[in-house]
């Protein structure tokens, strides 16, 4: 699928980079964006699916939040020519080229399924991933022909044991300030980061209208060093914001890896992330809001009890 010019060692047809159980995501060579193609044809409505659920939360809840969403810039169906896009959207944040219109040449080289575009979540900076690994790879992989990673979960409400997994390396709080200790003006403090989760999930709730089920907080990479970002959506459901099952809220954030700091009032990165929360919210939704902040309070409590 793969391929280089004869003068040249860099690919010039999309390669492929991952798989996951609906699809495959191959980068494109030479631009900051990667396509997800469906593994096989009858699953193309959930690709399309996937497609809108990501514009629809990068339009309503991309800001100057520390997490950037990536962008879902065009679909592209060759069984059916169904090539969509939705306008640009407006730059926010750090400063994008102006993007222009898609089309289908663009998709060339790619298996004959649907497929989207997106913004390419960039691989953390070469001496922060030579850090992680020298560090806090067990021992028998901190070798330098480890592969390095890419991208770190951002495990801020759970302490983490040493274990043999390295792939999108975990990072909980006590691995966040051994980095910091280290390369402090790369990263951004803990707190910063606990503001920047409350405000996006916050965001997702009451402006996009989502449970943010299973959705990724990471730190990655772009041209400027490290980036952190908000990734995988495609387990999100909708949300009726006015009269849906706050529950709902509340089984979402305790069924998703351990992202959040722990609910505890008190903590200290709780508290910066329950503010957050509290100010991202559109004043029509507060109580509601209050009231999913006042159960997983309730549920993490007995949740102490019980264990």
């Amino acid at each position: 699928m793969s391929g280089s010019s004869a003068d040249s060692l860099e690919p010039t047809s999309p390669s492929r980079i991952g798989a996951g159980s609906l699809a495959t995501v191959f980068a494109a060579p030479g631009h900051p964006v990667v396509f997800k193609v469906v593994h096989v044809p009858e699953h193309s409505a959930q690709i399309l699916a996937e497609y809108e659920v990501l514009h629809s939360v990068c339009s309503l809840c991309n800001s100057d939040s520390i997490f950037a969403i990536p962008r879902a810039l065009a679909f592209y169906d060759p069984e059916t020519d169904d090539l969509r896009s939705h306008p640009p959207l407006p730059n926010v944040g750090r400063l994008r080229r102006p993007r222009q219109a898609p089309n289908r040449a663009m998709f060339d080289g790619l298996p004959a399924q649907a497929c989207y575009v997106m913004d390419r979540v960039g691989p953390l900076p070469r001496h922060l991933g030579q850090l992680i690994r020298s560090s806090m790879y067990p021992a028998k992989m901190a070798l330098a022909e480890t592969p390095l990673p890419l991208l770190c979960r951002l495990y801020f409400g759970k302490e983490l044991r040493p274990s043999a997994f390295v792939s999108n390396f975990p990072i909980d709080v006590a691995r966040y300030h051994l980095l910091l200790d280290n390369l402090a003006e790369d990263l951004l403090p803990k707190e910063v980061v606990a503001e920047g989760m409350g405000e996006m999930l916050s965001r997702i709730h009451w402006k996009a209208g989502y449970d943010a089920r299973d959705i990724e907080f990471v730190m990655a990479g772009d041209a400027f060093g490290v980036r952190y970002y908000v990734i995988d959506y495609n387990q999100m459901r909708a949300f009726d914001k006015d009269h849906g099952d706050v529950a709902l809220l509340v089984d979402a954030f305790f069924s998703n890896d351990p992202y959040y700091p722990r609910p505890t009032p008190g903590d200290p990165l709780y508290d910066v992330f329950k503010r957050s929360y509290v100010d991202s919210y559109p004043l029509e939704h507060l109580v509601r809001a209050e009231c999913f902040l006042g159960a997983i309070e309730d549920r993490q409590a007995a949740n102490r009890v019980a264990t």
